[in-house]
């Protein structure tokens, strides 16, 4: 048979942008297929009604949750999501890989072990924060979490006032606050107090576009579409997976690739739904969607924490991650955030407070969010509807719900030791926000109870690897992108082996 590509890979965000400069950096000949754009929006980068409200570089794709449509918070440009998140790229805790030590019989008894350990990825960790340039404090106390043996490639910024407050009011009270490992240059970073949701105006934040670029730039055989749709998979007559069915999405042309191996890596959302529409079975795929719960807690404080005009997203919290004294069930990490936009707190308060009070509000913010691990559960997940676009049924469980107001709790006693007058709490996430989407693909032994094995190849699509956050059979307390990242460097070793 004759190839135009040795490896074809659909998605350009954490695994699909990373596993394709991986192979291509090995010799392979990679055709790397993106849905969205390949550049930012023509608004100005920092338009707040452009990015965040009108949602112009995200997903135009609307999809029908719990019976409603809804354009989601997902990335739609080159890099996926990627080129829009808070670039916070956090190693797990060694007990993520053994959920049943946590969750017991709350989970099924086939994903108390993850097929992979800490120990499979660790050394992929490490090349992922080197190509992600991360910065970081790896001498500081991250609890239960992970950290680089010989530190993080690059230093992090130092600490504004607010949160050098926050450190020092929170360690005197026993507490092991750290600086977050983020994915950003700041010998470039402008310190945008608008930094997650919105593209890079110079990249210094690093993205897996970022990457794919800096392949095309290296010469290597790395061949980029973006703008284009991938339809479905062609499928021989035996079954087997035979090529890729891509639309332009600007011309309507249509053509097919083929390629000794595919890398499905379109998001926990897209890659089931691409499987299912090109006819490819197996009982958990679309299944066990998750995305992590996000209580938001803000403190108030009496002065102006600089939130409004500069970055301020530096500070993790890990001492709660496996449970507290008093509840003693596992929530994840905390960590805080940039201050909302006026436009944006204006919608998420649905323009019940005043414009001038918002601004006014808005100089004494400071917010933190929690990332609480919600559990996989058969009945969350994606289908297609009778369009053959994709659908999504989710609700988090009580036990997710109880967690999220344990941990907000706590959140609140974090903000109110540093001084906040008070605070204000948005307990969950809105129905736009996917936050972490994972687990519709999930890696095991057996088909019997997953999708792909522990290389991440399809159970019955011996040519076909996934490598983006569906594989994953929890969703771990911390954001997954390391996590993917690091995963999509280990397939492409594996795909590299093959041919």
């Amino acid at each position: 048979m004759l190839y135009d590509y040795d490896v074809v890979v659909i998605g350009s965000g954490a695994g699909g942008g990373t596993f394709a400069y991986a192979c291509a950096q090995a010799g392979k000949r990679v055709l790397l297929l993106e849905r969205g754009r390949n550049s930012t929006p023509k608004e100005p980068i920092h338009d707040e009604q452009a990015m965040l409200i009108d949602k112009r570089p995200y997903d135009d794709r609307p999809v029908r949750v719990n019976g409603s449509e809804r354009l989601l918070y997902m990335g739609g440009v080159l890099g996926g999501g990627t080129s829009l998140y808070g670039a916070a790229l956090m190693r797990p805790s060694i007990e993520d890989f053994h959920p049943g030590e946590q969750y017991g019989t709350r989970i099924p008894r086939s994903i108390w072990d993850w097929p992979i350990t800490y120990k499979t990825l660790e050394s992929y960790y490490t090349k992922a924060e080197a190509l992600y340039g991360v910065s970081g404090c790896a001498d500081e106390d991250y609890g239960p979490l992970q950290r680089p043996r010989n530190g993080y490639p690059q230093k992090p910024l130092p600490l504004k006032p607010i949160n050098r407050r926050l450190i020092n009011a929170n360690r005197a009270r026993g507490l092991r606050p750290f600086r977050l490992p983020l994915a950003i240059d700041f010998d470039r970073c402008l310190q945008c107090p608008s930094c997650p949701g919105y593209a890079c105006i110079n990249d210094s934040r690093r993205s897996s576009a970022r990457l794919v670029a800096r392949g095309i730039e290296e010469k290597l055989s790395l061949d980029v579409f973006a703008g284009v749709e991938v339809e479905r998979f062609a499928r021989d007559a035996a079954g087997r997976v035979a090529g890729v069915r891509v639309c332009d999405r600007a011309t309507g042309r249509r053509t097919e690739y083929r390629a000794k191996r595919y890398a499905l890596a379109a998001g926990a959302l897209a890659s089931p739904a691409l499987l299912l529409r090109s006819g490819v079975e197996g009982q958990w795929i679309g299944r066990n969607y998750m995305m992590h719960l996000s209580p938001i807690i803000v403190g108030i404080y009496g002065k102006r924490t600089g939130g409004d005009e500069t970055y301020i997203k530096q500070i993790g919290f890990a001492d709660y991650y496996l449970g507290s004294r008093r509840y003693p069930h596992k929530m994840g990490i905390v960590q805080s955030l940039p201050v909302p936009g006026p436009l944006l707190l204006r919608k998420m308060t649905r323009g019940r407070i005043p414009f001038r009070v918002v601004e006014f509000l808005r100089k004494r913010m400071l917010p933190l969010t929690g990332i609480v691990e919600d559990l996989p559960n058969p009945a969350n997940r994606v289908s297609l509807g009778a369009d053959g676009r994709a659908e999504l049924s989710h609700g988090f469980s009580r036990f997710d719900r109880e967690r999220g107001r344990q941990l907000s709790r706590l959140m609140r006693r974090i903000l109110r030791n540093a001084g906040a007058l008070f605070c204000l709490a948005k307990s969950f996430p809105s129905n736009e926000h996917v936050a972490h989407q994972c687990g519709t693909l999930r890696i095991g032994t057996d088909p019997s109870h997953a999708a792909v094995d522990a290389d991440c190849r399809l159970f019955g699509q011996p040519n076909v690897f996934v490598v983006d956050g569906s594989i994953l059979p929890t969703s771990l307390g911390v954001g997954p992108a390391l996590t993917i990242m690091a995963n999509a460097l280990r397939v492409a070793d594996v795909v590299g082996r093959e041919i």
